[in-house]
């Protein structure tokens, strides 16, 4: 590795670049710094350098010597296939069918990157009245040619619009945007019309500045009524919009997006909220989710749930309504700042009786399945510091929070109690279990003692905040399901690695993965599979971590081949204990004649009894395939690492 990148930069490249050649230290100092010149566009300038200083020649990714062919690293946005600099998108599939949440650098809940509108660059395609659209006409915002449409406009009524067909609901908030210039148009309507609910027509428009500037022109909205989607109108759509859109325009880029919640997580690829589509909507990757680690906002990779969830729950952050009850309690809206940075958070008061203290909401099918569960909420301490959630009763499995501390103080009948910080003073506590129950309830107290459920005691004005309640079917808590008037879902997405994209060989190869996973013990051989190289049952290569029998987490290592049969290697039973965001760092080698692992620079004990490695080289790799939680980095190579490589590379 680099010792000194900034003394290269400084001491050689600044002294020996020719003026014909442009440098662009916003995108190659990024590399310098991080990847150890394995970007820098004149090598042998490089090696020529830490030849004559002594450097190593080797990138940030290397391992004992050996380049990786393969490197994801989500946490950096560098991506590398058949050892060559690529993209995300050039190197994974991914694919989502519903819109998610994550967390973006500010720390704020947003939604992930997407685009609720097709055709997002085609406008020639929209439907059309007294207008001309010519798509790849001319010179987009980016400076590329034949990027942009042109459009004419020749009546003050001419109007142009495409439809979402995403489903939304009263009191979203929506942002339409795109690029726009004109010479000749000085002022562009953009307006919203409901595809079946009339309320969601004219109403929700805005006339947006245009200039002979490229401009990124917004309009955000909040959705009066529920619909099964809304159109994208840009011009003239009623009476009052502007009678001044007659002549030419540019238009690039439309995009149309859920900005509630914190709002929306830029895509890292465009790095604006600008999401291309095509024939389809586009949900895309939650790269760049950030955790609080007790101090600061840390980027950890790429947030990835291959679990689809539903939360059940109705007005999952409005405890004022009659889907909430309260008991001994009264519920103030718009009381605090929640997560997603919005004054949206909840007030809870303990009324001055002698009661149970509580809000509860009752979802009677919901309580009568034999799987696990989860039930969450996001809570801060006021004058009160301590939460329990409950099915109801001490039978039906509940546990204390402590919101001053951070510790679930008590529980009784259920399998795990987790409490996550999150920043601000605020928590998400939740609990997982199996015992049937009709109910969410949060108690609160000023004391552990009483805020067990069912516990009475003389309340006198104490507060606790509260935000984003979840009830799910799953053994973890996962990412935050908005509700409103009804049950919502977040399905599950993929990451595949297609096979031409892997560094396949038939004597040895060696792979790395690190992260943060989300898991209970639910008593499975494959609690979590980073990731699985399949073609058939009898032939793969696979890393899980195992909590069957006593185990709470053991990291298994395995390959198996149709002759050769089953190999593998164990680490020990209890080498990950069941939470959230428990970090992992997994390597190991395969070869036709041996196969070992390594996690968390521990090595285990080589296995030397395979005869052949399975023939993956046209099988595509799922990475994340039984897995919550956050990936920072995936590495492959062609080659054996050593025990000493696969020891360095977990560490």
């Amino acid at each position: 590795m680099v010792d000194n990148p900034t003394k290269i930069y400084n001491d050689y490249v600044r002294a020996n670049l020719p003026n014909s050649m442009s440098y662009d230290t916003g995108t190659d100092r990024y590399d310098i710094n991080n990847h150890s010149f394995f970007k820098f566009k004149n090598s042998n300038w490089y090696f020529n350098y830490i030849s004559k200083y002594g450097y190593s020649a080797f990138s940030a990714y290397a391992v004992n010597g050996l380049e990786p062919a393969l490197v994801f690293d989500f946490k950096g946005n560098y991506f590398r296939k058949s050892a060559t600099d690529s993209t995300f998108g050039a190197s994974i599939t991914h694919a989502a069918t519903t819109n998610a949440t994550m967390v973006d650098s500010d720390g704020l809940l947003k939604w992930r990157p997407h685009n609720n509108l097709t055709k997002s660059n085609t406008f020639s395609t929209w439907n059309k009245s007294l207008v001309v659209a010519v798509d790849n006409a001319a010179v987009g915002p980016n400076g590329v040619a034949n990027t942009a449409s042109t459009v004419n406009f020749s009546t003050g009524s001419s109007h142009l619009y495409n439809l979402s067909t995403v489903a939304v609901s009263v009191g979203n908030k929506v942002t339409l945007a795109a690029w726009v210039r004109s010479d000749t148009i000085t002022s562009l309507t953009f307006a919203i019309n409901g595809r079946i609910n009339s309320a969601n027509n004219t109403t929700l428009e805005a006339n947006l500045a245009v200039t002979s500037t490229w401009t990124l022109v917004s309009f955000e909205a909040t959705v009066l009524g529920n619909d099964t989607g809304l159109f994208f109108v840009i011009g003239k759509v009623n009476a009052a919009s502007p009678a001044s859109q007659i002549g030419d325009l540019e238009l690039y880029g439309a995009h149309f997006y859920r900005s509630d919640l914190g709002g929306m997580v830029n895509n890292p690829d465009t790095t604006s909220g600008y999401v291309p589509t095509t024939s389809s909507v586009v949900y895309a990757p939650r790269r760049g989710h950030h955790a609080y680690n007790g101090s600061a906002w840390v980027n950890e990779g790429i947030l990835h749930e291959s679990e689809a969830r539903t939360n059940i729950l109705k007005y999952s952050s409005d405890y004022t309504g009659v889907d909430w009850t309260k008991n001994g309690t009264t519920a103030t809206a718009s009381a605090g700042v929640s997560p997603s940075g919005l004054t949206d958070a909840s007030l809870i008061t303990a009324s001055a009786i002698t009661d149970e203290h509580r809000v509860y909401q009752n979802r009677p099918s919901a309580g009568t399945h034999n799987t696990f569960y989860t039930k969450s909420i996001y809570a801060k301490s006021g004058t009160a510091n301590f939460i329990s959630i409950s099915g109801g009763s001490t039978s039906s499995g509940y546990a204390v929070f402590n919101l001053s501390t951070g510790v679930a103080s008590s529980q009784a009948n259920i399998q795990q109690a987790t409490i996550e910080d999150v920043g601000g003073g605020w928590y998400r506590c939740s609990i997982h279990g199996t015992v049937a129950s009709n109910f969410l309830v949060v108690n609160i107290g000023t004391t552990a003692a009483n805020a067990v459920p069912q516990v009475n005691w003389l309340g006198a004005g104490e507060t606790v905040q509260v935000y984003g309640s979840q009830w799910e079917a799953g053994a973890t808590p996962s990412s935050y399901i908005p509700t409103a008037s009804a049950s919502a879902t977040r399905a599950a997405e993929t990451l595949t690695v297609p096979a031409a994209n892997l560094p396949y060989d038939n004597t040895n190869m060696s792979i790395q993965i690190d992260g943060k996973m989300t898991y209970a013990d639910s008593d499975n051989v494959n609690e979590v599979q980073p990731y699985y190289w399949i073609l058939s049952g009898s032939n793969y290569i696979t890393v899980r971590v195992n909590t069957s029998g006593t185990r709470t987490g053991q990291p298994n290592f395995l390959q198996r081949e149709t002759t050769s049969g089953n190999d593998f290697v164990n680490g020990i039973p209890n080498a990950y204990t069941p939470d959230t965001n428990v970090p992992f760092n997994l390597a190991s080698r395969h070869g036709s004649t041996f196969i070992n692992g390594a996690h968390e620079g521990t090595l285990l004990t080589a296995n030397t009894t395979p005869t052949n490695l399975p023939d993956l080289s046209s099988t595509n790799l799922t990475l994340g395939y039984n897995f919550m939680g956050t990936i920072g980095q995936f590495r492959m190579w062609s080659d054996d690492l050593t025990d000493v490589g696969i020891t360095e590379a977990s560490t």
